[in-house]
């Protein structure tokens, strides 16, 4: 991306989460600051009992794009990624998946109420810039999420072309705008939990940037 300035996320989760920045040429974010993950996980979380394994998943450019739009949909106030405890877990969230954020390198404890059988989905650290900067961010992004107590599955995505489109004083853009870019991150994609309790962990660093997210997930 390099319209301006670049984004830089982490969620989480976002996981999220996210640490971002400023937005670029026109909504896209500030120098880098996002932290990294790395894929340590083995198995998804079992789906509920009448969802299919595999239901609802994104391909990354998708995922990517309907992320960093959702993370930009909502002011600074009632933002997901700058959420301290879940309060705003539920804003402007679509109607087939269900996002969650990291931080922007804040150490955060959430709880949030997911609705039985939609899929969740979140980065461990993410970013939108120029080919030049997602290949840095790339390669010192590590990290992990582990969904009561089992590592989940990350997907590695190096680049996917993106628009995203910003409300005024978001924390992801900060101004109000349509904003382009290179996306790239680690993700992970859950199939539809079991209803109940859910403990998740997000935990991701990229050079200096260190990001630790829990979730207490209430499915039903």
């Amino acid at each position: 991306m390099r319209t301006g300035r670049t984004f830089a996320l982490v969620t989480g989760a976002a996981l999220l989460a996210a640490a971002c920045a400023a937005p670029a040429s026109s909504p896209s974010a500030a120098p880098s600051t996002a932290a990294p993950s790395t894929p340590s996980a083995q198995a998804p979380s079992a789906p509920g009992p009448s969802a299919p394994a595999g239901a609802g998943r994104l391909d990354g450019g998708e995922l990517q794009a309907r992320w960093w739009n959702w993370a930009a949909s909502s002011p600074a106030r009632s933002n997901p990624v700058k959420d301290p405890d879940g309060t705003f877990c539920a804003e402007n969230q679509p109607g087939d998946v269900w996002f969650l954020a990291g931080s922007f390198g804040e150490k955060r404890q959430r709880t949030c109420s997911v609705p039985a059988g939609r899929p969740v989905a979140f980065p461990l650290v993410n970013l939108v810039a120029d080919a030049t900067d997602c290949a840095s961010w790339m390669k010192g992004a590590k990290g992990a999420a582990v969904l009561d107590g089992r590592p989940l599955t990350v997907e590695r995505y190096e680049g996917s072309e993106i628009r995203l489109k910003g409300v005024e004083g978001n924390p992801v853009t900060t101004g109000a705008g349509s904003f382009g870019g290179l996306a790239c991150g680690l993700w992970v994609q859950i199939d539809p939990l079991s209803p109940g309790a859910h403990t998740l962990r997000i935990e991701g660093s990229s050079g200096s940037f260190e990001l630790s997210v829990g979730y207490e997930l209430q499915v039903g």
